[in-house]
């Protein structure tokens, strides 16, 4: 028969003291490394700024790298470590790639920075006669090619010129054959009839444009080109034929 254990008996196990002075300093020290993890999150994002414009692979790479300097700068900002254990550096590494990664885009966008070209899309040519207030048979010139009738005396160039922060200058580069190039500052369509068929009052702000020049050439290289505020541009060129 199994002897009843008596009430004045000591227990098979003790609880260990429990060191709330110890634990204390512990959860200081992870609560400063992790505001400290985040700081340093900003520095890595600001050297990915940096190298983006260089290769944005190799600022992927470099972000990422800033991270594991963590090591070696805690302890040299007071921050003892020497507690840390494997899945504390886990943790911090966690919070400091999410951060970094957070902090880098917002810093890839505007206000801070610009690294999208402007766009042109929707061009289209049309014969014109100066003084002629009609309607006119807009072509598309997407395919790099535009043939027009003859009969006309002049050019309409439609388009649309965008960007996500603003556009600073949009012109439209002319080269006829055998003849000194120029260049025409395109007109910005708010609130008036574009003139070609199918399309009504046009409230782009910043974005549609019209160009008009005289035909004196039965062949034209035409350049459009738009920068935006970051000095960033875009150019799309196409032929036209005037027989």
């Amino acid at each position: 028969m199994a002897r009843r254990k008596r009430k004045d008996e000591a227990p098979d196990w003790v609880a260990p003291d429990f060191d709330e002075v110890g634990f204390m300093r512990r959860e200081i020290e992870g609560a400063r490394a992790a505001v400290a993890t985040i700081a340093w999150a900003v520095l890595g994002a600001l050297v990915a700024l940096g190298l983006y414009a260089v290769l944005p692979v190799l600022a992927f790479f470099a972000g990422i790298a800033v991270g594991f300097g963590m090591y070696f700068v805690f302890p040299l900002i007071g921050i003892e470590t020497e507690s840390f254990k494997r899945r504390d550096w886990i943790g911090h590494g966690i919070t400091y790639f999410f951060s970094w990664l957070a902090f880098w885009i917002i810093l890839l966008n505007p206000p801070f920075s610009d690294h999208t070209d402007p766009t042109i899309q929707g061009i289209s040519v049309s014969p014109y006669h100066a003084g002629y207030t009609g309607d006119l048979a807009c072509l598309p010139a997407s395919i790099g090619s535009v043939t027009l009738g003859p009969g006309n005396n002049s050019l309409y160039i439609l388009f649309r010129a965008s960007d996500n922060v603003g556009l600073s200058n949009v012109q439209v580069e002319v080269a006829p054959n055998s003849q000194t190039p120029f260049v025409v500052i395109p007109t910005l369509v708010t609130g008036q009839k574009n003139q070609c068929v199918g399309h009504g009052q046009e409230s782009y702000l910043g974005g549609t444009y019209n160009a008009t020049f005289a035909v004196a050439a039965s062949a034209y290289d035409i350049t459009i080109v738009a920068v935006d505020t970051s000095g960033r541009q875009a150019a799309v060129g196409f032929h036209v034929l005037t027989p």
